[in-house]
């Protein structure tokens, strides 16, 4: 896979299972420093944040992080979903820039597969994945999109450095507003610029990064709360969108296949999204950010081959896997009773959001506010303000 250029090679990220294995620690069931044990290599990776299962203070908020999303974002999803414009955002970040973070956010997509995938595959998996050729342009044409994964080709998988970046900027803003208890309503007026406006709109005709348009400080990630809760959304949002990618690659078997004749489409994405929330329960994981993605899909089209349509049917069933393996979610997790409030809750967003995407009412009103609003608009503001 080459960048939008045309010139730059793929980056792959290939992980074996049997070189790089865990090092469990006392305080936590999967490490923060990865060595193959059975060579005695030196540690491959080394995080940059503080060991998260250590506690689950970070929970007792999930409800705030995911509260503001769901009802502003839902209204007007059917429009924008069956919508055919599908923009191109590659100006979000220069390439240049991208570029010169690209040791950097390759170790970061290298991090969460042997910290929050592998570990957590059977044998047979582990070795399929193993043969997955991870690709890591700098965007993916046509129409750049920030939250664009895919398969370009059997045995591959296309994750580009400028979702990746975008996904990491996310999660900081996010996280940011939720610590200073600001509004999340500011990221979706975000999103929602970012579909209804041209880059020419901007200041060097480049679309602002969540960083630059949410006013987030340069120091943010200081706050502990903030690095710790940006790790959580981070990770998991990267992680489910391998996971998924990986589901659409793996063998199914006959009876397996039989179910998804009927409705192809939704199927695979239903069975999909199931395969990688199967992966990560195992690792008694809240997703933090599968819902900061569901809205990124439905906010940002794409187009073939990089769709992944979000039906009503395949949130409902979303929400049902959710809702019926709360209890495995929060096994191993020091507060069980904080993770499955914290697991139910995302279901509950999730099904409104399946609730309302075949309501059309304030689509018109949406689309005008999202034309008029600026960077300037995009100040923090407190919740009801």
């Amino acid at each position: 896979m080459t960048s939008s250029s045309g010139s730059q090679q793929p980056v792959q990220a290939s992980v074996n299972h049997e070189a790089v294995k865990a090092l469990v620690s006392s305080t936590s069931k999967v490490p923060n420093r990865l060595v193959n044990v059975s060579i005695g290599h030196l540690p491959l990776f080394s995080s940059r944040q503080p060991d998260h299962r250590t506690d689950d203070r970070w929970l007792q908020h999930f409800n705030i992080l995911g509260s503001g999303l769901t009802m502003r974002l839902v209204v007007i999803a059917l429009c924008i979903a069956s919508c055919a414009f599908c923009g191109d955002w590659s100006s979000l970040y220069d390439a240049q820039r991208l570029e010169s973070q690209r040791e950097r956010l390759t170790e970061d997509v290298n991090l969460v597969i042997a910290q929050e995938i592998q570990p957590f595959l059977t044998s047979a998996q582990a070795r399929a994945f193993s043969d997955i050729q991870i690709d890591l342009p700098l965007s993916a044409e046509p129409a750049a999109n920030p939250f664009d994964f895919y398969s370009a080709r059997a045995g591959n998988i296309t994750l580009p450095l400028l979702t990746v970046a975008f996904v990491e900027d996310m999660s900081e803003a996010y996280s940011w507003l939720w610590a200073n208890r600001y509004s999340s309503q500011t990221v979706d007026e975000y999103v929602g610029m970012l579909r209804s406006r041209a880059s020419g709109d901007f200041p060097g005709n480049h679309y602002p990064t969540p960083i630059e348009a949410l006013h987030v400080p340069a120091n943010a990630l200081e706050n502990p709360a903030v690095a710790q809760m940006t790790d959580r959304v981070r990770a998991t949002t990267l992680s489910f969108m391998l996971l998924h990618q990986f589901g659409h690659l793996s063998h199914r078997t006959a009876s397996e296949e039989a179910t998804l004749k009927h409705d192809r489409v939704n199927g695979e994405e239903e069975w999909a999204d199931n395969f990688a929330l199967e992966v990560m329960k195992k690792n008694s994981e809240p997703p933090a950010g599968l819902l900061m993605l569901i809205h990124g899909m439905l906010y940002l089209p794409t187009v073939p081959p990089k769709q992944h349509p979000v039906s009503r049917r395949r949130l409902n069933t979303m929400a049902d896997y959710l809702d019926a393996r709360v209890r495995e979610f929060a096994e191993g997790r020091p507060n069980p009773r904080l993770t499955i409030v914290a697991i139910r809750s995302l279901a509950d967003h999730i099904r409104s959001a399946a609730l309302f995407l075949s309501d059309t009412t304030g689509q018109k009103l949406w689309a005008e506010q999202s034309n008029q609003t600026t960077i300037s608009s995009l100040m923090p503001r407190r919740v009801g303000q």
